[in-house]
């Protein structure tokens, strides 16, 4: 007898009958006669007679390396002024490591076992019982994990506003947004809640963030940080992105948690063993050619306080002895209905298979794939509007279209890449304004769906970069007139991140002496 359970005539397959064979063969456009229902019913009942052996098998889950947790609570608001949590608790890191002492939270997509997972929704939050192997890293390396960052419901926008649990506030102003969607880990590092922050970074979620509040983020090349652990749009697109309020420690947070695990689904070929972003922070920039792009910088779509930062960072870089030319990137515009088209086919393929997505060799938390196709079954209608605009527009896109916008986005994607490419033979590095604009007010009230949507594009600069996986580095350019800051973005070659490390030493260094 089975140790799992009881002995069977049958598994725990139900087989299906020939009537439900004809209404799935119409489904995939087949169809069939009640004769190859009836014969194919027969063979579906050998194969998954064979697949029933899978409930029991098991394996081992290995035990948590970090045991002293305690799973925490919902913060009060006297606790969380800003909105920045979603979840507080405590799990201890090592005693000793480059991070020792340090206190870290990430954003509420990543695992953390023992605390919800909400993503920032209405759906019912899932509790892991396994770390995200970045939150294992953070632990190694000595930080303590104090709770789960707010951001907007499922990553589906630009400005904190869709988050279930209200939008986070931007501590320089809390009328103003603290970016999108991971708000929630921008505004606890500017607060100084937090020491060591890690988003998720789509389009520019990390990003977005760090250039309202002032900080620093990574967006890693893309498949340098392990993404097992976390709910993913789309395994090419995703990015954890570590956030700090120094260039130094988002370098010395990237060393930490950069490098191969076996269980993570983006897994690529040629990433390095070691990235070495701590020790390009004195490297300075002499002798460097940095492009400026100037898609990215166009007068009439960047707010002057904006440009005034780009002007400031340029004249940082040359007096440290950088040599900057121009580097156009002619795709650099169009880039975002690329990114956007892979956003709903993607992310519509991703929900279809209950968030673990297909053909990849990563490790899969069976439990949280049934937690979410429970959720988005039973509990649908409590999907944000953006969610609910991808599943209508890629089933649209899908069966009326055939696909086919995604197949000619998926050219597009290498057309990108081939270009940033292009530009960067001739360069080091890369420049650009982070965000077109400073932190926008939030809405006060209810907004309604149109209005979100309207607001919620504020990746312009940022989603090519998720496009064609390079390294970006967002930190602070300077400010406007009302002290709300802007923000640039170094970009360097895939796998090159600790070069931008390199640049923004320098110019961080620079910007506050002259503040």
């Amino acid at each position: 007898m089975s140790p799992f359970r009881p002995e069977r005539s049958r598994g725990f397959i139900r087989r299906p009958g020939p009537e439900e064979l004809m209404e799935l063969g119409r489904r995939e456009h087949l169809a069939l006669t009640r004769d190859e229902a009836e014969r194919y019913a027969r063979i579906l009942d050998g194969v998954l007679g064979q697949m029933d052996r899978l409930d029991e098998l098991h394996r081992e889950r290995p035990p948590l390396r970090h045991r002293d947790r305690d799973p925490g609570r919902p913060p009060t608001p006297r606790e969380d002024p800003g909105n920045a949590f979603t979840w507080i608790g405590r799990v201890a890191g090592s005693d000793a490591g480059p991070l020792a002492g340090l206190r870290a939270a990430v954003k509420d997509n990543i695992a953390v076992a023992g605390m919800p997972v909400s993503n920032g929704s209405r759906l019912a939050a899932y509790v892991p019982i396994a770390d995200a192997v970045v939150v294992e890293r953070l632990l190694d390396a000595g930080a303590d994990v104090v709770g789960k960052l707010n951001m907007d419901d499922f990553a589906s926008g630009g400005l904190g506003e869709t988050s279930a649990f209200g939008a986070p506030r931007n501590p320089l102003d809390p009328a103003r947004s603290a970016g999108g969607s991971s708000g929630g880990t921008g505004a606890a590092v500017a607060a100084g809640a937090i020491d060591v922050g890690l988003a998720v970074d789509q389009g520019g979620s990390g990003r977005v963030p760090a250039a309202f509040c002032g900080v620093v983020s990574l967006k890693a090349t893309q498949g340098l940080v392990p993404s097992h652990g976390i709910t993913h749009m789309d395994h090419t697109i995703d990015s954890v992105a570590p956030t700090a309020r120094t260039v130094a420690l988002t370098a010395a947070i990237t060393d930490a948690i950069a490098g191969h695990d076996d269980r993570d689904p983006q897994w690529v070929r040629a990433r390095p063993e070691r990235t070495a972003c701590v020790d390009a922070l004195s490297l300075g920039v002499e002798g460097l050619r940095i492009g400026l792009v100037p898609e990215a910088a166009a007068a009439g779509v960047c707010e002057p306080a904006v440009l005034r930062g780009l002007d400031a960072a340029v004249a940082a870089l040359a007096g440290a002895g950088a040599e900057i030319v121009p580097a156009p990137v002619p795709i650099w515009a169009d880039s975002w209905p690329v990114a956007l088209t892979l956003w709903i086919c993607l992310g519509w393929a991703m929900v279809q298979s209950e968030g673990q997505g297909f053909s990849h060799l990563g490790e899969v938390d069976e439990d949280r794939v049934r937690a979410f196709a429970l959720s988005r079954r039973h509990e649908a209608d409590e999907l944000p509007p953006f969610i609910k605009v991808w599943l209508l527009g890629g089933r649209y896109l899908h069966e009326r279209y055939l696909s086919m916008y995604l197949a000619r986005a998926q050219n597009l994607r290498r057309e990108v890449r081939r270009q940033v490419d292009a530009a960067l033979c001739g360069c080091d590095l890369l420049l650009t304004p982070t965000t077109p604009m400073v932190a926008p007010a939030l809405f006060e009230g209810q907004a309604g769906d149109e209005q979100l949507l309207d607001r919620a594009f504020t990746g312009a600069n940022t989603a090519p970069l998720n496009v064609s996986g390079h390294p970006a580095l967002a930190l602070p350019s300077g400010t406007d007139e009302e002290g709300l800051p802007t923000s640039v973005q170094l970009v360097a070659p895939h796998f090159e991140d600790a070069r931008v490390f390199r640049a923004g030493a320098v110019l961080e260094a620079a910007l506050r002496a002259g503040a």
